[in-house]
């Protein structure tokens, strides 16, 4: 005969375990949001120093439109003519940061780049396009996407 009451005993020790293990890995996973927000902070940063030189050669200049109704995503403008949007997509348990680049002359994507966060797991995954690295801390995030702003295109 099988004793059930020694068996849900053991399934609701094992299920406690369970619950309190995810919620533990729960707490520990670095939120998405957060790091959005670190890298809003660095392209704020990186505008400002862009904006000093190029009003010193008479050029246009960075600016950003905010949208209230899109949390997760930043819109930067290059004069009247560029546009790149700046935004966080969470796919398979990691974050990603994809910024597009918009423009002339029919306003239709010009280039997009996919920037991974800066979880542990999600830093030594490659590119399959180009199997090169691409960069994953905010700051490194940041003067990518302003300097492809500034060219024109993303590489």
């Amino acid at each position: 005969m099988v004793d059930y009451a020694k068996l849900a005993d053991a399934a609701k020790v094992k299920q406690d375990a369970d619950r309190s293990a995810a919620y533990r890995h729960e707490q520990l996973r670095a939120d998405p949001c957060v790091f959005f927000g670190r890298v809003r902070v660095h392209l704020l940063e990186e505008m400002k120093k862009a904006n000093v030189e190029l009003r010193k050669r008479g050029a246009a200049y960075l600016d950003q439109n905010h949208l209230p109704g899109f949390p997760n995503e930043m819109f930067l403008t290059y004069g009247t003519d560029s546009l790149c949007r700046v935004g966080l997509g969470i796919m398979g348990g990691g974050c990603r940061v994809t910024a597009i680049i918009s423009g002339p002359p029919n306003g239709y994507e010009i280039s997009r780049k996919v920037y991974l966060c800066d979880q542990p797991a999600a830093c030594h995954e490659v590119r399959p396009d180009g199997g090169r690295a691409v960069p994953c801390r905010p700051d490194e995030i940041a003067v990518d996407i302003i300097s492809g702003i500034l060219l024109g295109r993303f590489d």
